[in-house]
């Protein structure tokens, strides 16, 4: 029985490392674009409730790209989709589950392999629990963002185009822990340190409780 107990501690121990190790390898993700209505924001409208579907055009995704963010505001964010289309064909499609919330929703697609332009974006959701606001920079409504069948907003949703970062999560760990410690009662890296020993106690507690559960 106490080679069995030891057996599974180290499988959560192995376990948990590899996913550590794998989440840490990555890098995160960076801003590497922004449209031409990036400064300051201000409401272009309210989306409908139902077959939401709002559409930018002459917009340029550089290459890289590996997520979307657009500017759109709501306390609780629906599912939506975004597709990139050149003309009449969909180069790129992405899609973000429910649970968002703020003045943005970052949408994950497909990698651009190299910048491409001009492009239309569009973002859909087919039911929302309440309208949301579209944040952009007002324009002239030849060029504005439109929803719908040529409904045009207020002017241009700002747009920011992400990549991946050069530096992996794990080369960032001095500079977290850092910035961790700054503005607070007890300042100093080893605040960071500190949190560490208290998540890792804490699954420690959790491997055991799963291990008692199990009568090993």
């Amino acid at each position: 029985m106490k080679r069995v107990r030891i057996t599974l501690a180290l499988a959560l121990a192995i376990g948990l490392a590899v996913v550590v190790v794998a989440v840490l390898s990555e890098s995160p993700l960076t801003v590497i674009a922004k449209n031409d209505a990036a400064g300051m924001e201000t409401s272009l409208g309210w989306t409908k409730i139902t077959d939401t579907r709002i559409c930018q055009e002459d917009e340029t995704v550089p290459g890289g790209t590996i997520a979307i963010r657009f500017s759109l505001y709501a306390l609780t964010g629906p599912p939506v989709e975004a597709s990139v289309l050149y003309g009449d064909r969909t180069v790129a499609l992405g899609e973000r589950g429910s649970g968002w919330t703020g003045a943005s929703v970052t949408v994950p697609i497909r990698e651009v392999a190299r910048s491409i332009s001009p492009v239309t974006l569009c973002l859909a959701a087919t039911t929302t629990a309440e309208p949301m606001q579209v944040l952009g920079t007002y324009t002239g409504r030849q060029t504005a963002a439109y929803e719908g069948p040529g409904e045009a907003l207020g002017g241009r949703m700002k747009i920011v185009y992400l990549g991946r970062g050069h530096d992996s999560w794990l080369s960032l760990t001095p500079y977290v822990a850092r910035h961790m410690g700054l503005g607070r009662a007890w300042s100093g890296t080893w605040v960071a340190v500190l949190v560490l020993a208290l998540m890792l106690a804490g699954l420690g507690l959790i491997s055991a409780l799963v291990l008692r559960e199990f009568d090993v």
